[in-house]
């Protein structure tokens, strides 16, 4: 039981996709995918600035709310939008996991807002609007798993990288406790001379009699 909770544990975190849209690997899919919508938010706010070209949060609002719409929330949404998909080039090219976690938790956030805005007003906007804004919702799923996916890729790469690090420190550590304790060498006690050099004390001589008989000799005369 045990084995088989860990089995579709590791299933569910490790989850992955490999490729995009079966055609490139999801990193290079998700490079294409943070530019188009890019130049999609940039278009959007250059229409809407000039009202030359209308994006479908600017429809939806116009057919709600009709003379009472603003430029406001539509200029700020596409805004937002910009800004997390730099965020998202930026995590790509430095690789940055937290950065990548950022955008995961605005494509939750988006998806949700979307789901329950647009099914409050699906009535009052056309078939058009409303296909595209279902295929939109559809699109920021399967990002959502895109980022999922390179998010797990990027967990396991540091987890190969720190794996030899770890082996080595534990060869380490298991050759310094199998050494033996090298035991310390024995100390010669120096000789007295040398200690009296370094002292600077220079050596006592003994007088010695050379003639000791014949001074004992010449008393007795």
């Amino acid at each position: 039981m045990e084995k088989s909770y860990e089995y579709v544990k590791n299933a569910v975190v490790n989850f992955k996709l490999d490729w995009c849209c079966w055609l490139a690997p999801v990193r290079i899919g998700l490079f294409i995918t943070g530019y188009l919508n890019i130049i999609l938010a940039v278009i959007s706010l250059v229409g809407i600035a000039e009202e030359g070209f209308a994006p479908v949060l600017k429809q939806v609002q116009d057919s709600i709310l009709e003379d009472y719409a603003t430029k406001t929330v539509p200029m700020l949404a596409y805004t937002t939008e910009l800004a997390f998909h730099v965020i998202l080039l930026a995590a790509l090219y430095r690789n940055d996991i937290k950065l990548m976690r950022v955008y995961m938790k605005y494509c939750i956030a988006a998806i949700i807002t979307s789901i329950m805005f647009y099914s409050l007003v699906v009535a009052a906007i056309g078939v058009v609007v409303a296909t595209t804004l279902v295929l939109s919702i559809v699109f920021q799923l399967y990002v959502l798993i895109l980022v999922r996916s390179m998010i797990v890729e990027m967990r396991l790469q540091q987890k190969n990288l720190e794996l030899p690090t770890i082996v080595m420190s534990s060869l380490v550590k298991q050759t310094q406790d199998h050494q033996p304790e090298e035991k310390p060498a024995d100390v010669e006690t120096p000789a007295e001379d040398s200690v009296h050099e370094e002292n600077g004390d220079k050596p006592r001589l003994e007088t010695v009699d050379e003639h000791p008989k014949e001074e004992t000799t010449n008393e007795k005369v």
